[in-house]
C-alpha cells in the first residue's frame, strides 16, 4: 500500500513547466481530480501517487521526460536507452561514467560530471542555458534518481555523506533530507550527491532482464518512496507503522530492535534529516490522507485510523500537518 505523501511546491512547479510548453493546467488537475485551492499553502500536501500519475501525464503529453523544465525536450526513452547502453558496465564507476557520457550527448541543457576527491565520489549537476526551473525540481529530482539508479545497480543501499545544492535553503528543506536520508547543504559551489569512492568498485550486478523490470517503475515513485531501505529511517518507519492506530512504541524500545543506543539512534535520525517524532507525525499524516482520499471512511474513522480517540484532537493535528483541516481537505480534493 502506497501512503507516502509529497509536498504540493512539487505539484506546482510541474503545472508551470507544463503550462510554459502549451498543456491546460485546469484540465491536468480535472483529470486527476486534484482541486486548485488543495495545492495552496507551504505545509500542503498530495498523495504520491497522485503526483506519479502526473508526472506521466505531462511527460505523455508533451512528449518530454523532463515535463516542460527545459527547452530542449528528451523524448520518451532517453532514460531507459541510456540505461540499456550502461548496464553491461563491470562495476559502479565505469557505470557512473558512461552514464555522463551518454547524457554529454542527449542534451545541451545540463551537464553531469564523476568527480574523486580524495576518499569521496561526487556526481556532479550543472543546469546550463535552457533550464527553466526556479522550484529546483530538476536539480533535485536527478540527483536523487542518480543515486536510486546506482544504489539499484550494486544491489544494496548507496549511502550518501552529504548533497550539496547551489539554491538558497527553501521553505521546504526538510523533503531534501527525507529525500536524500542525508545532510543537506544549500548556497554550496555545485549541486552534487557525494559518496565513498570506494563504492566505485562495487561489481554490477544487474542485468538487461532486472533492467527491464526497474524501468517498469515510474521515475516518480522512486522520489516518492526511497530505496533505502537499510536506512535508519526505512528501520524505524518499518517498525512503527503497524501501530498508527494506536500508541507507538518507546523510544528506548525501538533502539533496543536496533541494537543501538537511543543516543546514537537520534543522531542517526537528525543526519537522515528527521527525529522521532517527526517519523510518527509523518506516518499518521499519510496515513490520514491516504485514507481521506479514499473516500470510503468517515472523518471520525479516519481520526481512529491513524490512533486519536477524539476528532477534535485530529482536527487540530491534521492542520497542524497540512495547513488545512480534514473536511477542507476533503473539499479541496473534489
Amino acid at each position: 500500500m502506497e501512503i507516502s505523501t509529497v509536498p504540493a511546491t512539487f505539484v506546482r512547479a510541474l503545472l508551470e513547466a507544463a503550462e510554459r510548453k502549451g498543456c491546460r493546467r485546469t484540465e491536468l488537475l480535472s483529470s486527476l481530480n486534484i482541486g486548485e485551492d488543495m495545492l495552496e499553502g507551504d505545509r500542503a500536501r498530495v498523495p504520491s501517487t497522485t503526483y506519479s500519475q502526473l508526472t506521466d501525464l505531462i511527460a505523455t503529453q508533451l512528449g518530454d521526460e523532463y515535463c516542460g523544465l527545459v527547452d530542449q525536450p528528451a523524448k520518451p526513452g532517453t532514460f531507459a536507452m541510456m540505461c540499456y547502453a550502461c548496464i553491461h558496465c563491470p562495476t559502479l564507476g565505469k557505470f557512473l561514467q558512461r552514464t555522463t557520457e551518454f547524457h554529454t550527448i542527449s542534451t545541451d541543457n545540463s551537464r553531469v560530471e564523476l568527480k574523486i576527491q580524495g576518499k569521496l565520489a561526487h556526481y556532479v549537476y550543472t543546469p546550463l542555458a535552457g533550464t527553466v526551473d526556479p522550484q529546483h525540481l530538476l536539480t533535485m529530482s536527478l540527483l536523487a534518481i542518480a543515486h536510486r539508479l546506482a544504489s539499484w545497480v550494486i544491489g544494496q543501499n548507496l549511502p550518501l555523506t552529504s548533497v550539496s545544492l547551489t539554491h538558497p535553503r527553501p521553505e521546504h528543506a526538510a523533503a531534501y533530507n527525507m529525500l536524500y536520508r542525508c545532510p543537506v547543504k544549500f548556497d554550496q559551489a555545485e549541486n552534487s550527491i557525494s559518496f565513498s569512492a570506494s563504492y566505485l568498485e562495487f561489481p554490477v550486478k544487474q542485468n538487461e532482464q532486472s533492467l527491464q523490470q526497474f524501468l517498469s517503475r515510474p521515475g516518480a515513485r522512486m522520489l516518492a518512496s526511497s530505496d533505502s531501505h537499510d536506512s535508519h529511517v526505512a528501520r524505524v518507519t518499518a517498525l512503527i507503522i503497524g501501530s498508527v492506530d494506536q500508541d507507538f512504541p518507546d523510544f528506548d524500545w525501538i533502539a533496543i530492535q536496533l541494537h543501538t543506543t537511543t543516543g546514537t539512534l537520534r543522531r542517526r535520525l537528525r543526519d537522515e534529516g528527521t527525529s522521532y517524532q517527526q517519523l510518527k507525525d509523518d506516518v499518521r499524516r499519510d496515513t490520514a490522507i491516504f485514507n481521506l482520499n479514499k473516500g470510503v471512511m468517515s472523518i471520525e474513522d479516519v481520526a481512529a485510523s491513524v490512533g486519536f480517540a477524539e476528532p477534535t484532537s485530529f482536527f487540530r493535528a491534521f492542520k497542524r500537518w497540512t495547513g488545512v483541516t480534514p473536511r477542507a481537505y476533503i473539499r479541496k480534493g473534489k
